[in-house]
């Protein structure tokens, strides 16, 4: 009896403390809604985007990086390979404005993840007259208005970092993605104002001296993970990470149930590597969360001895209804920063308010699979992660393996012959 009366206890004042963090995050998001930090100039940029094979709807989204409203900007496109089928569709966007573009070869990585090998090549390059170092990824959708936000907030100076998150969606309405967008939310509702937010790798800029004084690129060497490295180092220099909702970016989602399951562990099995104190807290907190709810209605259905029914049925539904209440305030937050996707948006949103313990469940379910394991597969390439500065590469996709989806289900790729010389880089005319 006293054990049940103190889970129904810890429920409501669990339910409780998320409800008013959700709260308080909600306010920091309306206020940021009406509020961007316009410069009389802005410092010139390079935007780095590392690019292995073709992403769903890529053409698009190379197309809106084209397009964004920012007067003094490099785009600086990074492959391993000049015959990667990205090439191809780089080139189609770069077309109808050439004088913006870089085309960085990397070459094959050795001893890192390609991605990080590609963002080291790229930012060892002369970097002329450029002040802000800016990086998107290529399966990123940002709207016109990104870099001047991410620029905005950076040039306020109260962060050292400045980064955005996305939002998964589901653009073909299919289950698996609209269920990887919902698992997506759980960390895209927490991102606030708090000193414990991560760089994210897809949307994040910081000026060149910072870059510098953080020790990149020369701190990812051995690396697989670009992002949680410049978190540790941001931490270790007692510097700040600013989250910036204007730099939320959608990110087109076509994923099937394996590949659904195989990203999802991925980035708990990167984090587990990189960050284990992220993925420890994940891990009790959520499985204790997991447990209370899942608990409290077993016992609703199957009451022990000397347990009335109503009293664990009581804390199972306050517990979900003020999970509810979280779930409608937290997403109701970030809609409006996806007004194109609001129909998509609204849909998942749904999933999460609605459906929150099947979300939790399955989310600590996968943290918890990454409790084991340090072998990855990431856009075709096979990765042992045998510490955070030390990757071994597996298994790469063999020379004339079919061009790759890199989310459907990332086992092929295209071709990619050994290159002469890495980091050549090819200049629009």
């Amino acid at each position: 009896m006293l054990a049940v009366c103190l889970a129904v206890a810890w429920a409501l004042l669990q339910g409780a403390l998320m409800l008013l963090f959700a709260w308080e995050n909600a306010r920091f998001l309306s206020r940021r809604l009406s509020r961007v930090e316009p410069l009389a100039t802005y410092p010139p940029v390079r935007l780095i985007i590392p690019c292995r094979g073709v992403d769903p709807e890529m053409h698009t989204n190379l197309r809106a990086l084209v397009a964004l409203d920012y007067p003094d900007l490099e785009l600086c496109f990074v492959v391993e390979s000049l015959a990667d089928p990205a090439v191809r569709t780089i080139d189609e966007a770069r077309a109808s404005c050439p004088h913006r573009v870089r085309l960085v070869e990397a070459g094959l990585a050795g001893a890192c993840g390609q991605k990080v090998h590609n963002l080291m090549c790229a930012t060892r390059l002369p970097r002329e007259d450029r002040e802000i170092l800016a990086f998107v990824d290529s399966d990123a959708r940002p709207h016109a208005g990104w870099l001047r936000a991410l620029v905005g907030r950076l040039a306020s100076g109260k962060a050292a970092v400045v980064t955005g998150y996305r939002w998964y969606d589901p653009s073909r309405g299919d289950v698996p993605s609209r269920c990887l967008s919902a698992l997506n939310n759980t960390v895209l509702g927490v991102m606030g104002t708090h000193h414990s937010n991560l760089v994210w790798g897809g949307s994040w800029a910081t000026r060149c001296e910072t870059f510098e004084q953080l020790g990149l690129p020369e701190a990812w060497q051995g690396s697989l993970s670009d992002d949680l490295i410049v978190s540790r180092l941001v931490r270790e220099a007692g510097l700040k990470i600013a989250f910036e909702p204007h730099a939320l970016v959608a990110s087109p989602a076509q994923f099937d149930w394996a590949g659904t399951f195989e990203f999802a562990r991925r980035q708990f099995l990167v984090v587990r590597n990189y960050v284990p104190r992220f993925w420890w807290f994940a891990c009790v907190a959520g499985g204790l969360s997991v447990a209370t709810f899942w608990g409290l209605a077993l016992c609703a259905a199957l009451p022990p001895a000397g347990v009335p029914r109503w009293l664990p049925l009581a804390g199972c539904l306050g517990m979900y209804a003020l999970g509810v209440l979280r779930w409608g305030v937290a997403l109701a937050a970030v809609a409006p920063y996806f007004p194109r996707q609001a129909t998509r948006f609204q849909q998942v949103a749904q999933w999460n308010r609605w459906g929150w313990p099947l979300v939790a469940l399955a989310t600590w379910l996968l943290v918890a699979s990454a409790a084991v394991g340090k072998r990855i597969t990431w856009r075709g390439i096979t990765y042992s992660m045998d510490g955070p500065n030390a990757t071994r590469v597996l298994a790469r996709p063999p020379a004339g393996a079919a061009g790759f989806s890199a989310q459907a289900n990332e086992a092929a790729s295209a071709p990619f012959p050994t290159p002469g010389s890495a980091g050549t880089n090819r200049r629009a005319a």
